[in-house]
């Protein structure tokens, strides 16, 4: 998942929806995605550390340590439930992040793998999520990284191009028992390189534009289907509605922004990534309308038109009729705004001849390529990313399954906001250009805020994005 902006969705509601975890944890009993969680950006992003007791047989399978304010105690501990069995075993370490159900889950699979597994034991390593991406990239750096571990869709091309990462096809394309081809191709491709498969997608969220279907009809309108349907039913809630923004956007927007713009059929980069098209003139009417909405006010920018600093309670208090957001908005509309979650209906509007677009956040466990245990490590991945495994994580309902064939089982049905998120699935692109991903968003993003806030010009803004990104490229 794409790291996020401090001015998107996801990283102001990051905390809010751990709690929710919890809470939810208490009630029935993993990784955020798209989350991630996660994640994420624009208007999103990914889960994070914690401690939790998910003991098995003799052992304590815990992350090791205390807990802090935001779940972020943790450290290592032995995910083997045998007790000192596994000091004999040939040791795999694993890590994540993620608390509450998500570190349970993820210790009761490596526990399974663990005590099914002669010879060899799991020790997991549970690291918050704020420090997730240094960790490891400081395990890497001193070689002592873990075998088997969380990747984060836009840091992926850096792993793979550096050969720190174990190439998976040998173990998984030819397995009768794990159905490899039945993982979605658009999630695969960012952890693929040079037809190499480096990650599996443990899950994922596409963005959507969720609206308040009670607001739309009380001013005659549908689920948009057009941008034209989409300004002119904001133009309606604007003059009739009580909402004195219909919709809500990041001051950074770069779920929004970026789908938009694929929409309109353009691009950030070339195929081959060499060069930067975001000063395209397809681009630039991308930011001309999502400024529009701006200029008009029928968009208001979170943290700052409006007080609610993310989707859930945007949308929870009615504040606003609609907003791009995805499935970390799902739990908390369903669990504190109940009668707001019913009335909530997920699309994506697209322009008159344009195509339908939109982000998507994936994490995937992968393997170091400097494991000692090169096929055990991709037995893991494996038992982490099969349906049983998956769908012990996305059956919370809080993002979704990387396999069609989950997506496709009727948990879905009476699940409108996941089925609809689902529906697009197959339309969504990760924020992913390369190794310098972050660099080439962050660029955009601060050139997109200056047009938000009235500095510049959207012409202005991506020809001087694009100038800047191709003297990096």
């Amino acid at each position: 998942m794409t790291r996020p902006n401090a001015t998107d969705d996801r990283n102001e509601h990051d905390d809010i929806t751990r709690r929710r975890l919890l809470l939810a944890g208490a009630v029935a009993g993993l990784g955020t995605t798209a989350g991630c969680l996660g994640g994420g950006s624009g208007d999103g992003t990914n889960g994070s550390g914690g401690a939790g007791n998910a003991s098995g047989g003799g052992g304590n399978a815990s992350a090791g340590g205390g807990s802090g304010d935001n779940g972020t105690g943790g450290g290592t501990g032995n995910a083997s439930g045998n007790g000192t069995a596994a000091a004999e075993a040939t040791m795999l370490d694993a890590a994540s992040w993620g608390e509450g159900i998500e570190q349970e889950i993820v210790t009761g699979i490596l526990n399974d793998y663990d005590n099914s597994t002669d010879g060899i034991g799991v020790r997991y390593q549970n690291i918050p999520n704020e420090e997730y991406s240094q960790t490891l990239q400081t395990q890497f750096a001193g070689g002592e990284e873990p075998d088997v571990f969380y990747l984060i869709a836009d840091e992926a091309p850096q792993f793979m191009r550096n050969g720190a990462l174990l190439g998976l096809d040998e173990y998984v394309q030819n397995d009768e028992d794990y159905n490899f081809d039945g993982i979605l191709d658009n999630l695969l491709a960012p952890f693929t390189y040079e037809d190499t498969v480096y990650g599996i997608p443990k899950d994922f969220t596409p963005v959507g534009l969720m609206c308040n279907t009670n607001h739309l009809e009380s001013v005659d309108a549908s689920m948009p289907k057009t941008w034209n349907e989409w300004q002119s039913a904001m133009e309606s809630l604007k003059s009739s509605a009580d909402v004195e923004y219909p919709m809500a956007v990041g001051s950074q927007p770069r779920n929004t922004l970026v789908q938009l713009i694929w929409q309109n059929g353009g691009r950030v980069l070339n195929d081959d990534m060499t060069e930067s098209l975001i000063g395209s003139p397809e681009a630039i009417e991308a930011m001309e309308f999502l400024n529009g909405l701006v200029e008009d006010d029928l968009a208001g920018i979170y943290g700052s038109d409006l007080e609610a600093t993310w989707a859930g309670p945007a949308l929870g208090e009615e504040t606003i009729s609609t907003t791009m957001s995805g499935a970390w908005v799902v739990s908390t509309l369903e669990q504190e705004y109940s009668e707001v979650y019913k009335a909530t209906e997920v699309g994506m509007p697209v322009p008159e001849g344009g195509e339908t677009a939109t982000v998507v956040f994936t994490t995937a466990w992968a393997a170091s390529a400097n494991s000692n245990e090169p096929e055990a490590a991709a037995e893991l991945v494996k038992s982490l990313t099969n349906e049983e495994g998956m769908w012990d994580w996305v059956s919370t309902g809080t993002s979704l399954p990387s396999r069609q064939s989950l997506l496709d089982r009727d948990f879905y049905d009476d699940r409108p906001l996941l089925s609809g998120l689902g529906d697009l699935a197959e339309s969504g692109q990760a924020l992913v250009f390369g190794p310098q991903t972050t660099a080439i968003l962050d660029t955009i993003m601060t050139e997109a805020e200056a047009v938000l806030t009235g500095n510049k010009s959207p012409e202005d803004a991506m020809k001087a994005a694009e100038r800047q990104i191709n003297s990096e490229l």
